[in-house]
């Protein structure tokens, strides 16, 4: 089921727009505001907030998903599953991202294109276009552990309540107000992508120049944030096994990353397919 729910999930997310506008977060925004407001001293509880915030809809996940379990010959579970994983997927689709942005640059649109790097990137862009092209990269090998590979690892591990809680803890991260809540939110998404980073690099090192990604990620500088751990490991596998990659060649290179990830991804399903089909997976 798994597999099944995983591959037609991306399928959606790569071939519609509608998905992202379905994606709304207001309502867990209101969720948030309402506990904040009626439980007197939560705002106080620091670190354990998320976690507090996070809990009652976990558990009315796993309700959910196990009231469903057997129902109809498990239909209504694998669409329930399949509704949590394509939402938590993104929230914006990486893909189409790149592929406007391209255009754009490409037909000399330079400052559409900056604006378009910018929300790739999640921060101002350079005009510069080396450094756009290396802060893009960057983003793209980083940004797809978060939007992709970190879903469907924590579904895979804890079915829909992973891929849920995911992404609304990476919600809270990146847009919450509180920044005690910010932080604590930032230290679990550290914790939770620590585990399918490492993997994601893996992937790079196989679809790639594997002696680049193994060179540059012994050669990474050692990070005592784990979310800086995680990023550099990211990056490192990454440009080292997109070795290949001659400067000057700025839309080439962003190619060249978007393959690497897209290729990683298909190593991934495909290694999900076999251990189902060995009954390791369900």
């Amino acid at each position: 089921m798994a597999l099944i729910c995983i591959v037609i999930a991306l399928i959606i997310d790569r071939s519609s727009e509608v998905l992202e506008q379905w994606r709304s977060f207001h309502w867990f925004e209101r969720y948030c505001q309402w506990m904040v407001n009626h439980l007197p001293g939560l705002i106080n509880q620091g670190a354990s907030l998320v976690i507090i915030l996070l809990l009652p809809l976990g558990l009315l996940t796993v309700i959910i998903q196990n009231g469903l379990d057997g129902a109809f010959f498990n239909l209504f579970s694998l669409l329930f599953a399949l509704a949590v994983i394509a939402y938590s997927l993104g929230p914006v689709e990486l893909n189409r991202q790149i592929d406007t942005y391209l255009a754009e640059r490409e037909a000399g649109n330079d400052e559409t294109a900056t604006e378009l790097a910018s929300e790739i990137i999640g921060r101002p862009a350079s005009s510069a276009p080396d450094q756009q092209t290396a802060d893009v990269m960057h983003a793209i090998l980083s940004e797809s552990n978060d939007r992709i590979f970190c879903v469907i690892f924590w579904f895979l591990i804890l079915g829909p309540l992973g891929a849920l809680m995911f992404r609304l803890n990476s919600h809270i991260m990146y847009t919450s107000q509180n920044e005690t809540l910010r932080e604590a939110a930032s230290r679990l998404q550290a914790i939770l992508a620590w585990a399918p980073a490492h993997l994601v690099a893996v992937g790079y090192a196989l679809t790639g120049n594997y002696e680049g990604a193994s060179q540059g990620y012994r050669e990474k500088i050692k990070q005592d944030n784990l979310s800086d751990c995680n990023y550099h490991t990211l990056i490192t596998a990454g440009l080292g096994a997109l070795k290949d990659c001659e400067p000057g060649e700025e839309t080439a290179c962003i190619r060249s990353t978007r393959g690497l990830v897209l290729r990683t991804l298909v190593v991934w399903v495909a290694v999900i397919a076999v251990l189902t089909l060995i009954g390791w997976m369900a």
